[in-house]
């Protein structure tokens, strides 16, 4: 590929505008839009694209940096969205701003973006607006209820330098006591070793089995330096922790569909065979001593009828008690942001706490790992498991994940 059809290629799905912004506060608000580059999303996808417009900044959605085949649901684009809100937040906060959030209309209507193409600017789907610390202070004592301040004492510095880590983790103490306060309507669970390794494997076998879902993950693999996007997205060799002779070997696989349908074809194959075989085995039994220092794997799990009973708490949005529940994956959209701003803060607790975190969406992907985990943690039929992840200290060297504005 060219340098200008790269440059091409990268305009029609650049996450942020790049137009001159008139005074100030838009140039801060550009700074913070820039930082806020550096929050996780599925496969390193970056599906926002925020606009700073007239002190505020509106947040559209790119078509072609969502996930039709593995996330259909906009589980993983919804969280990914309050976590790119809450690092905003954070760094706004080093400045004195405080950041409320404004759900738009086209936050529920997902279902009709197009599947490719890039952001539609005149449809944003949030809409982020400041005001001075102190202001809000004056505001609050006044009776006007103030934007939510959910940032925990974290930093810019930690948003930048946060990372994920795939590879083996080992154990680490629990740091899990003092974390981040959850709204009321989000808990967090654990789950146990034994299990987690069985639901892990049964979520990586129906990741496999999909051939749709298993191209689209080639899709945004980048296993060698040569890859044109090597710099700006996906996922590369090295956030992969794989080791070179592999990445080497697999890297043509994942860019010449000559070669990768074959070997999506035999993944089905490999995948159905293990997820048939999974899905009638029983999870081991727990460990009857849970205690000390050890990896820990957790679930983020929301009650969408104690968030109505609270008016929707603090974060993006406050839901009517008598709102219906029409999203897909059984919390309103709104909601779902927020989570992905609570999710945000816990990730950021593990690193301050010099610990990493890996994240597992293919087991709530997995209809039989899904089921599995609810019965685990003996949910209610109301609750949902939103997002699940390890954390423990990293074994090897933790790659830096790529970024489209080099953030």
């Amino acid at each position: 590929m060219t340098d200008r059809a790269h440059a091409d290629r990268r305009s029609t799905d650049e996450p942020v505008d790049r137009r001159a912004v008139p005074d100030a506060l838009d140039a801060r608000l550009a700074g913070y839009v820039r930082a806020a580059g550096r929050a996780p999303s599925a496969h390193n996808t970056q599906p926002w694209a925020p606009r700073v417009v007239d002190g505020a900044v509106e947040v559209s959605v790119v078509p072609s940096r969502t996930l039709p085949a593995g996330d259909p649901t906009f589980r993983d684009l919804l969280l990914s969205l309050g976590a790119w809100v809450e690092s905003l937040a954070v760094v706004a906060a080093a400045d004195g701003l405080v950041v409320s959030v404004e759900p738009l209309p086209a936050l529920c209507l997902l279902e009709d973006l197009p599947v490719e193409g890039p952001a539609d600017p005149g449809l944003p789907v949030l809409r982020l607006t400041f005001t001075a610390a102190d202001a809000d202070a004056d505001a609050s004592a006044g009776g006007v209820t103030p934007g939510p301040t959910t940032t925990d004492g974290f930093t810019a510095a930690h948003v930048r330098d946060r990372r994920v880590f795939r590879g083996t983790l080992l154990p680490a103490p629990d740091v899990w006591r003092d974390s981040p306060r959850l709204p009321a309507w989000l808990r967090l669970l654990e789950v146990d070793d034994p299990a987690m390794r069985q639901l892990v494997r049964l979520g990586t076998a129906y990741t496999a089995s999909r051939p749709t879902v298993a191209a689209e993950l080639f899709r945004w693999l980048r296993l060698s330096p040569d890859h044109p996007r090597y710099a700006l997205d996906g996922m590369t060799d090295q956030m992969l922790a794989l080791p070179a002779p592999v990445a080497r070997l697999a890297a043509p696989f994942t860019r010449r569909p000559a070669l990768h349908d074959p070997l999506v074809a035999m993944a089905g194959m490999v995948g159905r065979a293990a997820e048939g075989l999974g899905r009638g085995r029983p999870l081991p039994r727990r460990p009857e001593d849970q205690s000390g220092v050890r990896v820990r794997h957790l679930v983020l799990v929301a009650d969408p009828g104690a968030r109505a009973s609270t008016a929707g708490g603090s974060g993006a949005g406050r839901a009517p008690v008598t709102q219906p529940v029409e999203s897909r994956i059984g919390i309103p959209e709104d909601a779902a942001v927020e989570a992905g701003r609570a999710l945000q803060r816990l990730w950021l607790h593990a690193h301050v706490q010099g610990l990493v975190v890996a994240p597992h969406s293919e087991v709530v992907d997995s209809p039989a790992a899904h089921g599995a985990l609810r019965r685990r943690l003996g949910l209610r039929r109301s609750e949902v498991a939103l997002s699940v992840f390890s954390t423990g200290i990293a074994s090897g060297p933790v790659a830096r994940s790529p970024r489209l504005d080099g953030a």
